[in-house]
């Protein structure tokens, strides 16, 4: 490979626009004018590099060719020329026709590989062309930059040595890279002497790194051995460190290394791992084994600040007040001390040890005020030089064990760094190794787990903390495994389970964990375990015999710090044993004190709404719309329906406005078939019609269900047939959440309204006010599920449980004028549609007003006066519902 050949593919990078399926990274013979071009650069002041037939195109690449089995070493000349500072080039390159090396001088980011497979990092090449590639922001450059490394040594391991990749292997393989960042984190900060591995195994492994296998199992059998013990190891061995703790115990075996692992190896070591951060360095880690979650990287972890939300009212805010307290009483404080010593944090979700290293480290710091104060007050007498927190007071459960060796090693780096801070405040602390003890990390499935042989019971004086973020995943995104799970939780125990989020069965476990022990919990989960369904048959099975919630984050979105990061909807929940102290609702950054907590957040009593197949306050009837169960067949676009009546005019009796969620609010127009039975053998005269009902027939003799087969019997059909008779008031199942009121229309008799609305047949238009409220709203918003975010209305659940008020008729009469005062306030701005204009941000004026006119008028007529907030709303709304509910002997 000669320079002319590297000049033509990178300048034609550099010279176009970047478009992925015109990439021109086929390094063909160089055309005459790309060698003419090349002896340009070399002739003229283009090229300024300071390397033998090297070529350097200002800002674009810094090339430079290297003899066989030397691209290390011209990278290495690449890095260091001069020339670099004032041309800045995107891309430093080489190769010696073999194999290719290559480094972003800006990132640190580099490549080896193998020249016939450049074609597939061409994302590489991006900055060459302008191009920006994804870059995490306000994260420790350290931390990206390590897990870069790290994928890339995994990567090319398991490529040298595809056995590696099994599940048979998968552990060695996690454990060798827990191994590698151990040893160059510790010569790193201290702990070994510096650079000890790294001149002990690049020293011996050969030029090319062919011994590094042998090599690293020797290192890593010497350093399970005291110093004293290591006879039938080589003598450079001798001098490392005695480690112990486990972390080389067992078998110790390595992969073979070729020139392109042995290269990022290197690239690792020569990283400062000084400054990482466990907290976040844990989850990036571990998407090193998980090559799909490459593009993520920094992306998802639990951010320390959403840590600090769960443990933070769990028990760090107690400990924080006794230290308060006991500020001034060194008797106090060293009882303060003796609380931290017994205090023990599970987290049966523990992925690579967020929650775990951020409580540690949370407690250490607590710890350290605490010494340092009782130094203040006594001078140092009887203060301790140690610290009574433990690594083995921390216990977690993970399903995956590369994720199990990443908590053990970020937890242990956690404790080096806090000891390390220790000496430094009092001048000196326990020695670093060997190691003394480990947290206690399982590998295994949380839900199928005996969660008190995992963290035993607390003993007298003992306080344990289940804290964490478990897996989210609804009904339809389980896959068998998980289904399982729910049965093994849930099965004979409680009813309606099948619709739960899974992360519902860890709040099921903790409940059952922590009842009648010194202990309290707090997860987080989607807000969907507090609304719908859930919130009334989850939840009874958990507060029972003295299990209270005792603080609760409202809905609110769950983000981190990385770019472009989707955020989740999520509520984080504590629950305890019953007590006096104060319980605590936390909602877009106020704080408030609570009675009592139930199930839907709400400082309210432990009321749950159920279900019901008919309005509990006498309202009109709801219920679905009709689903066309039709493949399509018995639905027309408006140029179906054109072209039908241009060849059959007299089919028009046969055709109906269709209207679904999207037509009510989007005003999209559709059409459907709509046939009586009296009518069929008239429409099957239409050939276009007869056609359709005919398709729509074996459609569902095709269908796998047993329902969908037994409509062929009336293909002509929708599964339901069900028209109004003078009127229909649709509300969309589905809505979002940015809506300040919920969309609801009224439609004449010719319209059919599909399953993805619920519908009011031929009710008073005064219904219309109810629904088009923001009392409605909020009751909707509360007691139903969500779809994500967005609202998800249910007759059963939020139309037939709205309580009301016994309506006067004048009352009624004032209500429909208000209804009819919003449909008219609408007309006056067509064509704008509900989207239009319900948008929060261009909402008409005086439809804004309709809606405030309508809201004052109703709340009157519950309390006398408008609702001051949302709170007294729902508060008022639980009261008639529970008093409605004791009427009823319910």
């Amino acid at each position: 490979m000669n320079p002319t050949e590297i000049y033509d593919a990178l300048s034609e990078i550099a010279a176009k626009p970047f478009n992925a399926s015109e990439f021109p990274f086929e390094f063909a013979l160089a055309t005459d004018a790309a060698q003419a071009a090349v002896a340009k650069l070399r002739a003229g002041t283009t090229n300024k590099s300071d390397l033998p037939s090297g070529v350097l195109f200002n800002k674009k690449f810094h090339y430079a060719p290297a003899l066989g089995g030397m691209v290390d070493i011209t990278l290495d000349q690449l890095m260091a020329s001069k020339k670099n500072a004032s041309a800045k080039p995107a891309i430093l390159l080489t190769t010696d026709g073999e194999t290719i090396a290559a480094l972003h001088p800006a990132s640190g980011e580099s490549l080896h590989c193998k020249f016939a497979e450049l074609g597939d990092h061409f994302g590489f090449f991006l900055p060459a062309a302008g191009k920006e590639r994804y870059k995490a922001v306000e994260e420790n450059p350290v931390d990206i930059k390590a897990t870069g490394k790290l994928a890339r040594l995994y990567d090319a391991l398991i490529k040298a040595n595809p056995d590696w990749a099994t599940a048979e292997r998968r552990h060695e393989m996690n454990q060798l890279m827990m191994r590698i960042i151990f040893c160059l984190f510790s010569e790193d900060v201290g702990i070994f002497a510096e650079n000890q591995f790294s001149k002990a195994i690049f020293t011996h492994a050969g030029d090319k790194g062919e011994e590094t296998r042998e090599v690293l199992i020797s290192a890593f059998r010497a350093m399970n051995l005291p110093q004293g013990s290591r006879g039938d190891l080589p003598a450079w061995t001798h001098d490392l460190e005695y480690v112990n703790g486990g972390l080389f115990a067992g078998s110790i075996d390595a992969p073979r290394f070729d020139t392109i692992a042995f290269r990022y190896f290197k690239e690792a070591a020569s990283l400062n791992w000084r400054e990482i951060n466990p907290d976040i360095f844990g989850s990036m880690i571990q998407s090193v084994a998980d090559p799909e979650k490459r593009s993520e990287l920094g992306m998802h972890y639990t951010s320390v600040p959403n840590i600090m939300k769960v443990i933070g009212p769990l028990f760090l805010d107690d400990i924080d007040a006794d230290i308060e307290k006991a500020w001034e009483k060194p008797k106090a404080l060293q009882q303060v001390i003796q609380r931290l010593g017994n205090i023990r944090v599970f987290d049966p979700a523990c992925g690579s040890g967020n929650f775990l290293v951020v409580a540690y480290r949370q407690l250490r710091e607590r710890e350290m005020r605490v010494l340092k104060r009782l130094n203040e007050l006594d001078g140092g007498r009887d203060v301790q030089m140690f610290s009574a927190i433990s690594l083995k007071n921390f216990y977690g459960i993970e399903i995956t064990d590369f994720g199990v060796e990443t908590a053990k090693l970020a937890l242990f780096i956690a404790e080096y760094q806090a000891n390390a801070l220790f000496k430094t405040v009092f001048g000196k602390t326990i020695a670093a190794l060997p190691l003394k003890e480990a947290a206690n990390i399982v590998h295994d499935n949380a839900l199928r787990a005996d969660w008190d042989i995992v963290c035993p019971p607390p003993k007298a004086g003992e306080e344990i903390y289940i804290a964490g973020n478990p897996p989210f995943l609804g009904k339809a995104q389980q896959d068998a495994d998980q289904k399982a799970d729910m049965d093994f939780v849930f099965s004979g125990r409680v009813k309606s389970y099948r619709a739960f989020d899974l992360v519902a069965a860890w709040f099921y476990k903790s409940a059952n964990y922590i009842r009648s022990r010194n202990a309290k919990a707090a997860l987080v989960a989607t807000n969907s375990i507090c609304q719908g369904a859930s919130a009334s048959a989850l939840w009874p099975e958990i507060l029972y015999q003295g299990v209270e919630i005792g603080f609760a984050y409202r809905s609110f979105k769950w983000r981190n710090n990385a770019a472009d990061v989707a955020a989740v909807v999520c509520a984080i929940i504590g629950i305890r044993n019953q007590d006096s102290s104060s319980k605590f609702i936390f909602e877009d950054d106020v704080t408030t004190s609570a009675s009592n907590i139930n199930s839907y957040l709400l400082d309210y009593s432990n009321v749950y709404i159920e279900p019901s197949n008919k309005s509990r306050f006498g309202l009109w009837e709801m219920n679905f719309g009709c689903m066309p169960y039709d493949a399509g067949n018995l639905l027309l676009l408006p140029s179906d329906r054109e072209e039908l009546l241009s060849s059959a005019p007299h089919a028009a009796r046969f055709i109906r406005s269709f209207m679904g969620s999207q037509e009510v609010v989007k005003g999209v127009e559709r059409y459907c078939l709509w046939i009586s039975d009296d009518e069929l053998r008239d429409a099957q005269d239409i050939p276009e019609i007869a056609n359709k009902i005919e398709a729509t027939r074996i459609a569902r003799l095709n269908m796998k269900d047993k329902g969908g087969r037994e409509l062929a019997k009336r293909p002509h059909q929708f599964r339901e047939h069900v028209a109004p008779k003078q009127s229909a008031i649709l509300i969309p199942r589905v809505t979002s959440e940015r809506r300040p009121y919920l969309p609801v229309t009224l439609v004449s008799s010719d319209v059919i309204s599909s399953d993805l609305n619920q519908v009011l047949y031929d009710a008073p238009e005064w219904c219309i006010a109810l629904i088009a409220s923001k009392l409605h709203l909020v009751w909707i918003a509360t007691v139903c599920g969500k779809l994500k975010s967005d609202f998800r209305y249910s007759n059963t659940l939020g139309w037939n449980t709205f309580p009301v008020p016994k309506f006067t008729e004048a009352q009624l009469e004032a209500l429909t004028a208000s209804a009819r005062k919003i449909l008219k306030t609408r007309y006056l701005h067509h064509p704008k549609t509900i989207a239009d204009l319900y948008d929060p941000d261009k909402m008409p004026d005086d439809l804004r007003e309709a809606h405030r006119e309508n809201d004052d008028l109703l709340e009157t007529m519950y309390i006398g006066r408008p609702f001051r907030n949302d709170s007294e709303r729902l508060e008022h709304l639980f009261k008639l519902y529970a008093a409605k509910m004791k009427s009823l002997g319910k």
